[in-house]
């Protein structure tokens, strides 16, 4: 089968892929919030991918009922498509919102509705990691290697060809390398979400293509899969705004959706300070504490992103804020741990360590005593597992972790420390 190098198709698929390449670039590096929606969990970015995922699989089983020697591979992979549809979207937790039976809060790593999660999560192991080495194997031989050595003519390649392998064409190849790459994570900023995506189109337009051919193995006219390819991101696009409205304007989803993006601004605020871009991380800080202008901990934040970009007078005053508040709290109870571990950080970041080791100690005396009076309270270890990190003994700390994690093992945020824990255990 001939593929002409250069024409409408070829120069079509490469724009679109340089469009969503660039947009996702820009994005990143000058709109945050923007990068957020479109890379994080039940917002647009991954309602497109379910859109993409979702005409592979229709047209995969259009493809079956086609007499052509590739219908169990577009049998297969309508199948992997049900499947990644399905997963995407937790098997309709998300667009209906149903609370996850008992089995899946015990056994799932995110709670969720869905089956990957039982193996891989939200945290780094080496089963998820083999398990991405081989999707990256993967797709680069099969969208680089395989059809260069078809159209070559090599061998193997070609016995695959003529037993049912379809060859992508090469003008798909920049998805599936680009996708690969991606799927390395190589800064950690939700690339494997633009991989999703980048594979999702790529093999839409695989099928596309075949759908399109005649007997004779050619496109019946060249403008004709550029249209179609067209109208199929369009018709995504559309279908995850949609979608996204939908979800939105749904009281019982709203809450979810919003949830979500205020854990997405937390932690991609924190990544961006990972790459000293202290001006987005500010953006995202000041987002959040227009929710929750009281927080402390994101004053901190916010105030070390000001003394990261030489602005002492905006830290001064967000520190003095963060001091200020937990001060109110002191006057009314002294031995609050949870205050008074807040006022040492405070106090520390703005270099007042005499004042700031003072709250640490007492923090120490609250929480070491609480364990005693109270050992049946989960949250007893907890605090005392945050005040041994304050000091530095990430080895105790994780010990306490863990037992208030035994203690309430539904608890997300002893879960959080403990595994925020053995991170930082691991670096060290």
């Amino acid at each position: 089968m001939s593929e002409p190098r250069r024409d409408v198709t070829w120069m079509t698929a490469i724009v679109i892929f340089l469009w969503v390449v660039s947009l996702f670039a820009v994005l990143a590096t000058q709109f945050p919030q923007l990068y957020l929606l479109a890379t994080y969990e039940d917002l647009p970015g991954e309602w497109t991918q379910v859109f993409f995922f979702t005409t592979t699989l229709i047209t995969s089983l259009l493809l079956v009922t086609k007499t052509n020697p590739n219908r169990l591979f577009f049998a297969l992979l309508a199948l992997a498509c049900l499947y990644v549809v399905g997963e995407e979207i937790s098997w309709g937790q998300r667009l209906f919102s149903f609370t996850s039976p008992e089995f899946f809060q015990r056994h799932n790593l995110q709670q969720e509705v869905n089956l990957h999660n039982f193996l891989t999560g939200p945290t780094a192991t080496w089963l998820k990691r083999l398990i991405e080495i081989g999707l990256v194997a993967g797709l680069v031989g099969y969208g680089l290697i395989y059809p260069l050595l078809q159209r070559s003519g090599n061998r193997p390649a070609q016995w695959l060809a003529d037993h049912g392998l379809p060859v992508p064409p090469l003008y798909l190849s920049p998805y599936f390398v680009t996708g690969a790459l991606c799927e390395i994570r190589l800064f950690s900023f939700n690339e494997a979400e633009i991989a999703e995506l980048l594979i999702a189109m790529a093999l839409a337009f695989l099928c596309l293509h075949h759908l399109l051919l005649n007997r004779e193995g050619q496109v019946h006219a060249p403008w004709v899969p550029a249209t179609v390819m067209i109208g199929v991101v369009f018709l995504s696009l559309a279908g995850a705004g949609f979608v996204s409205w939908y979800c939105w304007n749904s009281p019982e989803l709203h809450e979810q959706m919003t949830k979500r993006i205020t854990a997405g601004q937390k932690k991609f605020a924190q990544r961006y300070c990972r790459y000293d871009d202290w001006q987005n991380a500010a953006t995202l800080y000041e987002a959040l504490l227009s929710k929750r202008p009281e927080n402390r901990a994101l004053l901190r934040s916010l105030a070390q992103t000001y003394k990261e970009m030489g602005d002492e007078q905006k830290f001064l005053a967000t520190n003095g804020k963060a001091i200020r508040l937990d001060m109110m709290q002191y006057g009314r109870n002294p031995r609050q741990i949870a205050v008074n571990l807040s006022l040492f950080q405070s106090f520390q970041q703005n270099g007042k360590q005499e004042k700031a080791q003072l709250h640490l100690a007492k923090a120490m005396v609250e929480s070491r005593d609480k364990v005693l009076l109270e050992p049946y309270n989960a949250g007893s270890f907890y605090w005392y597992g945050k005040c041994l990190q304050a000091i530095g003994d990430t080895a105790a700390a994780r010990e306490q972790f863990a037992q208030a994690v035994s203690m309430n093992p539904r608890s997300k945020k002893y879960l959080q420390a403990y595994r925020k824990n053995l991170q930082k255990g691991q670096k060290s």
